[in-house]
């Protein structure tokens, strides 16, 4: 089965190229069909790095920041894969994924979006399998509500409930860094949102697979790398971007504020 890279670059300079070379480096047998790069007016030297790959990748120059998710449904728009990863630019795929995520979605025909463990430069596995992000949930990782022992609890078991499976388990939701959307997902869940500018589109995406009857997987068995830098935490437009998504996703689903949402292990 063919299948599409898709990875959406802003000012990546430092990271695009990694993932690139990981791709080209996978055995025959699991080597894309195409990489799919959407660039969204990067100011850095992305387009010259990208510029080097002309032979190898097919590109979008997009002359002003869509975002991501209008940037990455570009991207699937041209891409012609059966499947389609959506990777961000700091990933670099392993030897096996690959392999281990079509095994999954044949096995599981109900499974729209499957996302596979993330490991940081030190081999650790990262938190990408998550909760819903209720009012509490954030309240325990953005105040000082997370310093006390309740508050803790809750962050606890918001990163780590599902992300600790050493077995595929359905989460409520997945982190957007890598995202590997079915046949059968696309056609019955479509693509990510555009109203999200950025954040919360993966969190919205996973939402409505579940309420349209598919399943999201997390399946740690397939690794990647990731050097995730989290830019909302740092204040500045990025942070006001994540706190406008974050009230978009409340607003249109409501349920989330008292703690109810749709489909994953509880």
């Amino acid at each position: 089965m063919k299948w599409s890279a898709i990875i959406t670059t802003y000012n990546s300079e430092k990271v695009i190229g990694s993932a690139l070379e990981s791709l080209f480096a996978l055995p025959s047998g699991e080597k894309p069909s195409e990489v799919v790069i959407v660039d969204n007016a990067s100011s850095d030297d992305t387009i010259s790095i990208l510029d080097s790959y002309n032979l190898q990748i097919k590109k979008i120059l997009n002359r002003q920041n869509l975002g991501l998710s209008k940037a990455n449904n570009l991207g699937a728009a041209l891409a012609g894969g059966d499947s389609l990863f959506f990777l961000n630019p700091d990933v670099e795929l392993m030897p096996g994924v690959v392999t281990a995520l079509q095994k999954f979605q044949e096995e599981n025909p109900k499974a729209a979006i499957i996302g596979p463990a993330m490991l940081d430069e030190k081999g650790i596995r990262q938190s990408t399998a998550r909760t819903w992000p209720t009012p509490l949930v954030i309240a325990s990782r953005r105040t000082p509500l997370g310093r006390t022992a309740w508050g803790g609890k809750i962050s606890l078991n918001h990163m780590n409930r599902f992300n600790s499976s050493s077995a595929p388990i359905k989460p409520h939701w997945l982190v957007g860094a890598a995202m590997w959307l079915t046949p059968g997902g696309r056609k019955k869940v479509g693509l990510m949102s555009e109203k999200y500018f950025l954040y919360f589109e993966d969190v919205e995406w996973c939402w409505r697979a579940w309420q349209r009857g598919m399943e999201v997987w997390y399946e740690p068995r397939a690794e990647i790398r990731h050097v995730c830098h989290r830019e909302s935490t740092s204040g500045g437009v990025a942070l006001k971007l994540h706190l406008k998504s974050m009230l978009r996703f409340m607003t249109e689903h409501p349920g989330v504020l008292v703690g109810a949402g749709p489909g994953g292990e509880q």
